[in-house]
């Protein structure tokens, strides 16, 4: 009659690296490019993509892997490390291409100063960890934070009627969201 003991699907485990600013975050990008250069880094939007570029290092750039997030899948990545440049502003998408890609845990970075972050107001938390003494190249990483993020995402899955493309996260967030400008 009921079938409790099956699991339904379980999700890939998410790790956020966290930084204050976009800035150092591309340097963080380069820091574990350098531990290892066979991390695949993937991007959900084009122009996070190009700030990436524009940012690391000229002399690294053309050795770093570097992929937007439409173009890649588990053939390309073959025991590859894999992490991911930025969340999705949707948590059930983000899955479904862990998934796709047999991850069983990823690393997401992220620095408190994107659009995302802002529109659940990071801008507080930014002041908040500076005067605790925090620095800009000090990344977090925290169990908590990963469900924190977790749970906006799903707060914003359930204000999303149709979703539609964006080239950007704020973007994104004009386009399918209602008309509330906090990011």
């Amino acid at each position: 009659m009921f079938n409790f003991s099956k699991n339904k699907k379980s999700e890939t485990r998410v790790k956020d690296l966290i930084w204050i600013g976009r800035e150092a975050k591309w340097k963080g990008l380069e820091e574990l490019w350098k531990k290892d250069p066979n991390i695949v880094f993937v991007f959900w939007f084009d122009e996070t993509l190009e700030e990436a570029k524009n940012n690391i290092d000229p002399f690294t750039i053309d050795k770093i892997q570097l992929a937007p997030a439409r173009e890649i899948n588990h053939y390309l990545i073959p025991g590859k490390p894999v992490i991911f440049a930025e969340h999705y502003p949707l948590q059930r998408k983000e899955q479904e291409l862990f998934q796709q890609l047999q991850l069983k845990e990823v690393k997401v970075l992220s620095a408190l100063d994107e659009p995302l972050f802002k529109k659940f107001g990071s801008d507080k938390i930014i002041q908040m960890l500076k005067t605790m003494g925090m620095k800009e190249n000090d990344p977090l990483e925290n169990q908590m934070i990963s469900n924190a993020i977790k749970n906006a995402q799903q707060k914003l899955e359930k204000q999303v009627v149709i979703e539609h493309s964006a080239p950007s996260q704020r973007s994104w967030l004009e386009k399918n969201l209602p008309v509330e400008k906090n990011y």
